[in-house]
């Protein structure tokens, strides 16, 4: 149905009276990466423009890095390692910081088994995910690496979730990834 988890966080938000005054602006770009810019301007280029930029913006959600490591394999002359994600998630948070704006990380979902996988990408994804869950930079976090596994193989995508590829939630899946954003995040 081509609706994504913002869609849900959307819904959800409008249906509680704590949180009915939000409004969900849905700047991500299929593809996009945080470091390089094909197939389009990476996340660290468009951040004030695409996202700071928004009339009234209070709180960013990030959910970027898994494109940068699908990437490095399929273009190993653009290969980012996960201290470089990490530092571009930083950076983004302190500009962020910097105009008053709370941000929300998103650990990176699951990909084993995708055609992009390698054990090397997966070890970057968790370093990264673990600085998400842990660094203490961000205002908030999302864990939606741990609402979209398989529990019984944590590094794939639940197969009920799965559009295919085992790298894409399917519509369930992104219902799940919008459920799994706690609400009292933006309660008032």
């Amino acid at each position: 149905a081509f609706r994504g988890w913002p869609d849900r966080l959307a819904e959800r938000l409008q249906a509680d009276p704590a949180t009915r005054g939000w409004s969900v602006v849905n700047a991500g770009i299929g593809s996009n990466r945080l470091l390089h810019d094909t197939p389009s301007v990476n996340a660290l280029a468009r951040f004030d423009r695409d996202v700071l930029a928004v009339p009234g913006v209070e709180k960013v959600i990030i959910l970027m890095g898994i494109n940068d490591i699908q990437y490095s394999h399929r273009f190993p002359s653009q290969a980012v390692t996960a201290d470089e994600m990490i530092a571009a998630l930083g950076q983004l948070v302190s500009r962020a910081h910097a105009r008053g704006v709370k941000i929300i990380g998103g650990t990176i979902t699951p990909f084993a088994g995708s055609g992009d996988y390698t054990a090397e990408g997966d070890a970057a994804r968790t370093k990264v995910n673990d600085w998400i869950r842990g660094g203490g930079a961000f205002d908030g976090v999302i864990d939606f690496d741990l609402a979209t596994r398989d529990p019984l193989h944590p590094g794939q995508l639940s197969s009920a979730l799965d559009s295919g590829g085992r790298l894409h939630p399917n519509d369930a899946g992104y219902a799940l990834m919008g459920d799994a954003i706690d609400l009292r995040l933006f309660a008032q």
